[in-house]
């Protein structure tokens, strides 16, 4: 294994499983150093060999979370195998940091059966802890942050009501048994504090185990788990279902323990004079920032359900020529499919007489996001672009024609990142671009996006 991993650069392969989680998680490494590229779709074999050769973090961002079973098999498998063949000993599967997810929508239980296919040997951690974003886990249980308060998962205003995946367990281990994969053991804080300084002790003790759970309240316990992980890796392989608080962890202990030599990378971006904000978040967080954007004087509009299937292509038309005036004007432009999970058009889609499932919504918003963005850019010269919404930012990306990104700057107080596409397109390489999920950022997230930053707190 020690070989394999020496004879190429990519130190981490990770697959999320949608693309705004997909753009945190790869800020996550790269804000230590890692040099990091994400790609959009499958590159296919020959770019993912010269990506592992190049960088030391290497993504795909997929669609996952919104797939049913089957789906999630076409999509996943075609993935695990090419980094089968890349022999790199450490593979992360992204998961949303809420753990929202169900057996036949994003299921993290199939998941891990299809990497445990791969990989028969390995061992299949768990960490869903993320302290900087409010991500907890305490002896088995996930707690997440909504405004100033703490609400285990199964009592949060949001998570529990989430419109697809409302999550009604907290406990991490019975949120993957319903779903088809009962994890064999736990690591709680005490022995994540007991082996905070020889976490190749607790990589030891784990030995021949098959999957664990980890819990994590502070960085430090994050970096713990993640570097007791980076040590089973050096003796067999590693597929980790993670969130960004273990690209977080394992980047910050691979610096504090001096693998990762290069000076820490430094965010900065630059004001632009007017902004596009695609929404398609349905989260009482995504209206807050709405509702702030239209007093900021931002031009918002609605895309109503016929504007969403294509059925009102007149209507449609009518959008994006506004959207193009008031950006060649100078001023910013908002749209968005809901206005928090209480709108009537979020209700009106699983209850109609021919009801919208997750996905077709989400490919939908994808591509009317793809179709008003590649607009913007071609007719009134856009340099920044906002997409919210994990779902239809990954639908988006992919409509829009956008190969890969790599970090530009990250806001990390805010949990922002800005990215730069690369695509074979002109009119796309280049452009910034912000995939924000719905419980990122605070209210004034676009502003901040619209006047820019210094170097940003961590």
């Amino acid at each position: 294994m020690n070989d394999a991993n020496e004879a190429r650069r990519a130190k981490v392969l990770f697959y999320g499983d949608d693309f705004t989680g997909a753009s945190d998680n790869a800020a996550q490494y790269a804000r230590h150093g890692l040099k990091t590229i994400l790609f959009f779709s499958d590159p296919g074999a020959d770019d993912l060999t010269l990506a592992a050769q190049s960088y030391d973090v290497v993504g795909i961002a997929g669609t996952a979370r919104s797939l049913d079973p089957d789906g999630m098999r076409a999509e996943l498998m075609p993935v695990l195998e090419q980094f089968r063949q890349l022999k790199v000993p450490l593979v992360q599967y992204k998961c949303c940091s809420t753990f929202d997810s169900s057996p036949d929508t994003g299921s993290l239980g199939h998941a891990m059966h299809l990497m445990q296919a791969c990989w028969p040997a390995s061992l299949l951690p768990v960490l869903a802890a993320t302290p900087e974003f409010g991500r907890y886990t305490m002896f088995g249980h996930h707690y997440a942050r909504a405004g100033a308060a703490v609400y285990r998962l199964d009592r949060h205003p949001v998570m529990s009501r989430h419109p697809v995946t409302p999550m009604h367990e907290s406990a991490l281990s019975r949120v993957l048994a319903q779903q088809g994969f009962t994890p064999a053991h736990a690591v709680d804080l005490r022995q994540l504090d007991h082996y905070q300084d020889r976490p190749e002790a607790l990589a030891t003790e784990l030995g021949t185990c098959d999957s664990v759970v980890f819990d994590g309240y502070t960085l430090q316990q994050v970096m713990t788990a993640a570097a007791s992980v980076w040590h089973v890796s050096r003796q067999r392989q590693v597929c980790a279902m993670a969130a960004q608080g273990f690209a977080h962890g394992l980047g910050a202990w691979m610096r504090e323990s001096g693998i990762l030599t290069s000076s820490q990378p430094k965010h900065q971006l630059a004001a632009v004079d007017r902004l596009l904000v695609l929404s398609g978040s349905c989260s009482a967080l995504s209206a807050e920032q709405i509702v702030w954007a239209r007093q900021a004087g931002f031009l918002t509009m609605r895309a109503e359900a016929g504007v969403l299937t294509g059925e009102d292509t007149d209507a449609l038309k009518t959008m994006a020529a506004r959207m193009v005036d008031a950006l060649t004007s100078g001023t910013s432009v908002l749209v968005f499919t809901a206005e928090g999970p209480d709108d009537a058009q979020v209700s009106t889609a699983g209850s109609s007489s021919q009801p919208v499932n997750a996905s077709t919504m989400a490919q939908r918003i994808g591509h009317l996001f793809a179709h008003l963005a590649r607009a913007a850019f071609a007719q009134a010269g856009l340099q920044r672009l906002v997409v919210a919404g994990g779902d239809s930012s990954s639908f988006t990306m992919r409509n829009i024609h956008a190969r890969a990104l790599e970090i530009k700057a990250s806001h990390f107080a805010q949990n922002a990142h800005v990215c730069s596409l690369v695509s074979d397109d002109p009119l796309i390489h280049g452009k910034e671009v912000l995939l924000k999920g719905g419980q990122v950022g605070q209210a004034n997230l676009y502003g901040l996006m619209l006047e820019g930053f210094g170097e940003s707190i961590k």
